[in-house]
């Protein structure tokens, strides 16, 4: 079996703090082997009871995508089981993402309209595919990059 080895880039754009906490954010997951790059648009619930408990141990069951979007289209999650180390994945690197928010908040409260998050969402994808570098990080969002390079079997399924 090849060797993986992956960046993934969680960038949070949308979090509430009320039961269940709701994300929006996106993946920009980076394949270091070839340099292959693939954006996910997310919805996430999480179920967890208070926001400090983000911080205890990872239980992929506390986080339920609703949504998730290639840059095409909606990929379906009716399927959950066939995607199911893909999208543990996505939920630890969530968590992760999340951990470090809430040990840095930037929180800026605004009211979104459909032309304003169409903004918002290009400037995220030309940041995170194009990487230009005249966008302000603090204006669209809040994000982490982890690496993933599993040794055993089972984490390079």
């Amino acid at each position: 079996m090849q060797a993986i080895s992956l960046n993934i880039e969680t960038m949070i754009l949308v979090a509430v703090w009320e039961n269940p906490f709701v994300f929006q954010g996106s993946f920009n997951v980076t394949n270091k082997h070839d340099n292959t790059k693939k954006l996910l648009f997310f919805r996430c619930e999480c179920y967890l009871k208070n926001k400090a408990d983000i911080q205890n141990e990872f239980l992929s069951h506390d986080y339920k995508f609703t949504h998730l979007y290639n840059e095409k289209y909606a990929i379906s999650l009716s399927s959950e089981n066939e995607l199911e180390q893909a999208l543990y994945l996505l939920k630890y690197a969530l968590k992760s993402t999340l951990e470090k928010l809430i040990n840095n908040p930037k929180q800026h409260l605004i009211y979104v309209d459909e032309v304003a998050m169409s903004r918002i969402a290009n400037q995220a994808k030309d940041y995170m595919i194009n990487k230009k570098k005249d966008i302000n990080d603090n204006d669209i969002g809040f994000a982490v990059s982890i690496d993933f390079v599993p040794n055993e079997n089972s984490g390079k399924m």
